[in-house]
């Protein structure tokens, strides 16, 4: 039992460190990428290549409607079964469904293109261009829908693989052709970038293609069979729709109440935040989601030991995380931004803590999306989700100026923690184990005195607290990783294997 726990332990680590490790390098190629672009086209050709991505982005975020997180369960869950017609099945219905949902998203592009290009440039003479666009829609639509036939045969290592090609085909590709056309290439470069993600994602989906007999799926078979996924991505399509409105109007609302500067102090703290916490909790729902998904509905026992498991390695992993950019958060704005945005450094602190109660319920409340629920869904984390985020960030603003911001921030994670805690053991009939409950108040708790620290007026004692709370939680978050994984044998491991290579 000791060496299943082990192994469940260090799968979760793995896998985080897998999707970990191509966020680190999507991020250091964007800022690649990013420099060259902005060096070729200059301010008026990043202003157009944005108009074109964000237009692009909303087709095809309208055109997916949610397949890329809908379809994940049921092909999890099918390849659960021991049945490989099932699987087949499945997968051929998600592709048929995708498909359809590329050509809409083409022809949508098309027929609105006069539209687009009167709203977006105020020119006709962009029309050929959006027409163009719809190419490099239907491309990302099924390349997506691939991504996600993946994540639901939990293909991890090749899902890594896939997720960094996109912004290495954006910094090999794209910019060659900036360099050579300017800004007349930057459809025709969309259009390149999308097709080889497609083309190299879909030659590696079917490397290992099932071969169960092929059947022809009708119109009819695939929104009888295929009902539940469209419904079910529809639903996370609206809530995806709603917090993006809900965003957009709280940075409408900071620039209308404050300053544009402000909105630029808040954008900023969020990209800071992300660099040290946003790529664990990306990382993490690659694996988890798919692997939950394919226990809710046979093995609910099972299903809440792997959510202990997922809430005790996030707590180890971000609590230390969050310590160390409280304490380095004027070093990270110096470095990641200029001086200008040390006036954000409180509100990034407060941030930092907000992840750990974010964690906290990341791991229990995806047992929501597993299961399908669609009630819960709409009400809770999309209306309800969206209402109490406005509302309580922008009273913080009104009130508290750019650092009510981050007590704002704070307070919509701790009223989430509130909400979760109520209600998924009553709807679901889970609850943490005494196990987890303790390392959640260890961890919890070290994290808030870094916080505190950060607040005190003397410098030294407070880089002191700070300091010697964030070296107590790191070593105490690696001594509980170790009790969980046996570093020390994985060592001794790795050492073994190299000792043989070398006689």
């Amino acid at each position: 039992m000791n060496d299943k726990k082990t192994s469940a332990y260090r799968r979760i680590v793995s896998s985080t460190a897998i999707f970990g490790s191509a966020q680190i390098l999507n991020i250091l190629v964007n800022i690649i990428r990013g420099k060259l672009v902005a060096y070729i086209l200059h301010s008026a050709g990043m202003g157009i290549a944005s108009i074109f991505t964000s237009a692009a982005n909303t087709i095809q975020q309208f055109a997916l409607m949610g397949l890329n997180m809908s379809a994940v369960p049921s092909i999890s869950q099918a390849n659960n079964d021991a049945d490989p017609q099932v699987l087949a099945f499945t997968i051929r219905l998600v592709r048929r469904i995708v498909l359809l949902a590329s050509l809409l998203g083409l022809i949508v592009t098309v027929v609105l293109s006069p539209v687009l290009a009167h709203t977006s440039f105020n020119d006709q003479s962009y029309i050929p261009y959006f027409i163009l666009l719809s190419l490099s829609v239907f491309f990302n639509v099924m390349g997506t829908g691939e991504m996600a036939v993946m994540q639901g045969l939990r293909r991890y290592k090749l899902l890594a693989f896939c997720s960094v090609v996109p912004p290495l085909c954006g910094l090999l590709l794209s910019v060659p052709i900036y360099f050579i056309w300017g800004i007349k290439g930057i459809v025709p470069a969309m259009i390149v970038v999308n097709l080889v993600y497609f083309v190299v994602i879909r030659m590696l989906s079917y490397r290992n293609k099932q071969s169960a007999p092929q059947e022809h799926i009708s119109m009819k078979t695939m929104w009888t069979q295929g009902r539940g996924i469209i419904k079910f991505g529809a639903i996370m399509t609206f809530g995806s729709l709603l917090g993006t409105l809900t965003t957009y109007a709280l940075i409408a609302f900071i620039s209308n109440v404050g300053s544009i500067e402000d909105v630029g102090f808040y954008q900023a703290s969020n990209v800071i935040t992300s660099q040290y916490t946003g790529l664990v909790f990306t990382a993490m729902a690659t694996d988890y989601y798919p692997h939950l998904s394919s226990l809710v509905k046979t093995n609910m026992r099972e299903a809440f030991r792997v959510i202990n498991q997922q809430t005790e390695i996030i707590m180890l992993i971000i609590a230390p995380l969050a310590s160390i950019l409280i304490l380095t958060a004027p070093l990270a704005i110096r470095i990641l931004l200029t001086e200008e945005f040390l006036s954000i450094e409180r509100m990034i602190c407060f941030i930092g803590l907000a992840s750990v109660f974010k964690a906290l319920c990341f791991p229990r409340d995806y047992i929501i999306f597993a299961k399908g629920d669609n009630q819960i869904i709409f009400w809770v984390e999309t209306v309800w989700g969206c209402t109490k985020t406005f509302t309580i960030m922008g009273a913080f603003y009104y009130y508290l100026g750019l650092d009510g911001l981050g007590y704002g921030a704070l307070c919509v994670s701790l009223v989430d923690v509130a909400v979760s805690l109520v209600l998924i053991p009553w709807r679901y009939g889970f609850r943490f184990t005494r196990k987890t409950i303790n390392l959640i108040i260890v961890t919890s708790i070290m994290a808030t005195i870094c916080l505190l620290g950060s607040l005190i007026p003397s410098p030294v004692e407070k880089y002191a607290v700070m300091g010697i709370t964030t070296l107590v939680c790191t070593v105490y978050c690696g001594i509980q990783l170790n009790k969980r994984m046996e570093l020390r044998a994985i060592i001794s491991r790795i050492k073994n294997r190299h000792k043989k290579q070398e006689e």
